[in-house]
């Protein structure tokens, strides 16, 4: 470790923690400690955490109220995970119907909301409580020191940028922030073949410890420096997040980077659920802050079979969200695994593919783009991108009642900021967008032949 991130781990990050009223500090502390608690020790804390948000919820948030009450159990009934398996899933339809009424009453107004672009492309907003924010930035902060990335030192971010012009203020905030915790950001929805010889060059000058980034933007990267053989720093580990790594993609960009990669998997509206340790044996789950459950129809998976991923965040006590079905495939694993962790793993997600949309001018721009945009426009209920030709993006469009020609619009022009002129933007309003055969949305699709 660095002198200025020792100095900034023991006194700045902790000074500023409580001069803010914060906590995270802390719980960061406490969950490192924690990780290496036994199974058992681990799972008995889980459901612990457990009770009390049922408690809670049951007695400050008018929609669980009422929820128990017509399921005719109490928080008191649920003694096992069985009886807590009664309780039945929470949708995202549940959730946008309900939002309101979901809020625990004591929290009202003193939430801040969360919106996600959704891996299944449907919008979503709901709110937290800064308690939970912090619980997430812990788990967050823990995993990521499992590749060696801890704050103060130097971390080079592959990722999206904010949606629309931020002021002069907001850049301002922004500069500082990253220039204390030694963050250089590049924007992953701007990859072209020049654009990535800048990010090599720029990854050269900063020299970082970690490089964390969306999977398929740091795969492109991967490719772009096999090429040129341009890179000359080597990092010490690298993060993918946003999608699955798959096989070939990892081994591209291990052989590029010349580090290892650990794999994250995580959303906006939990953080970091799962996160690879050193051993790369499967997903260590934040066991202490999330309850994850792998379920098939009628009952939990067995062994390490693929099921629908639910998880209830322990510790949102502003908008308690229990057994939420997020959209995701999974499977759970009873393998120890040899770093020592009591954390339990999760072997594999599956069905979180964003395809890569190309422009005649040579950008390259991740799947991911799409959901971080679209989140910021209420009047989309649902959206799917389709690249039929190199020139051409259909946009497909389930509107709410109330949407205006200037939302679309504003959509267009934010793309063409992305995708340049090359490419028409055709917006086409549907009642409705197909699953595809294993019941999920694409987001993106791109129908181009591969490059």
């Amino acid at each position: 470790m660095s002198l200025y991130s020792h100095l900034y781990n023991r006194f700045f990050w902790p000074g500023y923690e409580k001069l803010r009223g914060r906590r995270t500090h802390l719980l960061l502390n406490e969950a490192e400690a924690r990780q290496w608690w036994p199974a058992d020790r681990l799972r008995e804390f889980q459901w612990q955490e457990l009770q009390r948000l049922l408690a809670h919820a049951a007695a400050h948030s008018p929609w669980h109220r009422a929820r128990f009450a017509a399921l005719n159990i109490t928080p008191a009934d649920v003694r096992s995970v069985a009886d807590f398996q009664k309780i039945p899933p929470i949708t995202k339809d549940d959730i946008r119907q309900n939002r309101e009424a979901m809020i625990a009453e004591q929290h009202r107004g003193r939430l801040y909301a969360h919106k996600t672009g959704g891996s299944t492309g449907v919008p979503l907003q709901l709110y937290i409580n800064y308690g939970s924010y912090e619980w997430r930035w812990a788990m967050t902060l823990r995993g990521y020191r499992w590749a060696g990335c801890t704050d103060g030192a130097r971390q080079f971010y592959v990722w999206g940028a904010p949606v629309g012009k931020p002021t002069w203020q907001q850049q301002l905030k922004t500069s500082l922030h990253h220039a204390i915790l030694r963050r250089q950001i590049v924007n992953s929805f701007h990859l072209s073949e020049p654009a990535m010889a800048e990010c090599v060059a720029k990854i050269n000058r900063f020299r970082p410890q970690t490089i964390i980034g969306y999977t398929n933007a740091l795969y492109l990267l991967a490719r772009h420096i096999l090429d040129t053989n341009a890179l000359q720093h080597k990092p010490t580990g690298i993060i993918t997040a946003a999608e699955g790594v798959n096989v070939q993609q990892r081994q591209a960009i291990e052989q590029a980077f010349g580090a290892p990669v650990f794999g994250s998997y995580g959303c906006r509206e939990f953080m970091l659920i799962g996160m690879e340790c050193e051993h790369h044996n499967g997903l260590h789950l934040s066991l202490d802050n999330l309850y994850v459950e792998v379920v098939t129809p009628g009952k939990p998976a067995g062994g390490e079979e693929v099921g629908e991923i639910l998880i209830t965040d322990l510790h949102n006590y502003g908008m308690p969200v229990i057994r939420y079905k997020i959209g995701d495939l999974g499977a759970l694993t009873a393998r120890v695994c040899p770093c020592g962790r009591g954390l339990p793993l999760l072997q594999k997600v599956a069905g979180r593919l964003l395809d890569v949309i190309r422009t005649p001018d040579g950008r390259i721009v991740p799947g991911e783009f799409f959901p971080h945009l679209l989140k910021e426009f209420s009047a989309i209920q649902q959206f799917q991108v389709i690249q039929k030709r190199l020139d051409l993006l259909q946009l497909k469009l389930v509107l709410r009642a109330g949407a205006h020609d200037e939302q679309l619009r504003r959509i267009q022009s934010e793309i063409r900021d992305v995708l340049g002129g090359t490419v028409a933007v055709e917006i086409d309003r549907v009642t409705e967008i197909p699953l595809t055969a294993s019941g999920k949305f694409r987001v993106t699709v791109s129908e181009l032949p591969p490059p």
